[in-house]
């Protein structure tokens, strides 16, 4: 198996691209910060930018041919499902047949919404992935080493503090959908760190 965990905290200033999204001291979040992305009422896209001006971008080490579960901590501000959700993309992510999948430099993504389901409800920390409703399909990836993870914005306002690969540990929910507490062991996988 293979397990990996980045914590918003850990991640260096040059990981932020352009103005949208901040560090922000949080005392509930892991590592006391979050990446948050402040709500000044935009509207929801639509899809992903190819080329966006504003993002989050670090490195992982992955393992080819593995089926990880994506999991992401986050939470909306004034518990609005109007600030409850973002995009990932990746450098070389495939679906299990080897078809390339929400890929940096295109439209498609990865939509991570905090709110379950409709009419669920949305409230302080809660963890998700890219399923609504259900759960989303694992993430392979093409070959072995080094892997880009992007987040860009889907809606404003949302701001997210751990987000996890998993192969073993967490093949369901790593805590709950609404006021969450749970803070992941920071030495949790085979990766020594993102970066």
């Amino acid at each position: 198996g293979d397990e990996i965990l980045v914590r918003a905290a850990d991640l260096p200033a040059a990981a932020i691209h352009g103005t949208e999204w901040k560090k922000s001291a949080t005392s509930d979040a892991a590592g006391g910060a979050m990446l948050l992305n402040p709500d000044k009422g935009a509207a929801k896209r639509a899809s992903a930018l190819a080329s966006p001006g504003s993002y989050v971008e670090f490195t992982v080490n992955v393992a080819a041919g593995v089926p990880y579960r994506l999991w992401l901590r986050s939470q909306a501000t004034s518990d609005s499902y109007d600030n409850d959700s973002l995009y990932l993309q990746f450098s070389g992510a495939v679906t299990a047949t080897g078809t390339a999948v929400a890929r940096i430099g295109t439209t498609s993504a990865l939509a991570i919404i905090l709110e379950d389901r409709r009419d669920a409800g949305v409230s302080g920390w809660g963890w998700s992935d890219a399923g609504y409703g259900a759960d989303a399909p694992p993430v392979y990836f093409a070959q072995s080493g080094p892997q880009k993870i992007r987040s860009q914005q889907r809606e404003d306002g949302i701001g997210w503090d751990q987000l996890i690969l998993s192969s073993v540990a967490f093949k369901s929910l790593p805590g709950a959908t609404r006021n969450d507490t749970t803070i992941v062991d920071e030495n949790l996988g085979t990766s020594t760190g993102a970066s």
